[in-house]
């Protein structure tokens, strides 16, 4: 049903910054994550395919399961949160195609829950779901939701 031609390229809804590395097999994203008493920002290297899952995160940093990892763009000068405005648990960044059609891409923050998501950017409506876990989320998208907290 994924309905994405040829080479897909990943980047940052607010500021376009490119996303995708490694010749399109993974996405990079800035990864904070918090406790009580510290926070830390780790650079996060995660499957460009979608459904596919893991992630090799920055040097020196250990993320264990159920840690939730808050992403933003990778551009400096952008630093913007990926947080959905309907769902804590959930990030949405933009794909688009080699014919220039736009997705939206709404991945799980909670480290270890597989659910992604691929929504047509312009009607707004889901396309194709992935990971064990997605089950918890679909009903997030029974309704056309907003994009990139418009």
């Amino acid at each position: 049903m994924n309905d994405a031609k040829g080479k897909v390229t990943f980047s940052c809804p607010y500021c376009n910054q490119k996303l995708s590395f490694l010749d399109g097999t993974v996405v990079k994203l800035a990864g904070r994550l918090h406790a009580e008493s510290f926070s830390c920002k780790a650079m996060f290297y995660i499957p460009a395919k979608l459904g596919q899952y893991g992630a090799i995160v920055g040097e020196g940093v250990r993320v264990r399961e159920g840690a939730r990892v808050e992403f933003e763009c990778i551009n400096g000068a952008c630093k913007k949160n990926f947080t959905t405005s309907y769902d804590a648990d959930l990030a949405e960044i933009l794909m688009t195609d080699e014919s220039a059609r736009k997705f939206v891409v709404v991945f799980n923050k909670i480290f270890g829950k597989r659910a992604t998501f691929l929504l047509d950017f312009k009607r707004h409506e889901l396309l194709e779901s992935f990971g064990e876990h997605a089950k918890l989320y679909i009903s997030d998208f029974d309704k056309p939701r907003n994009f990139f907290g418009a």
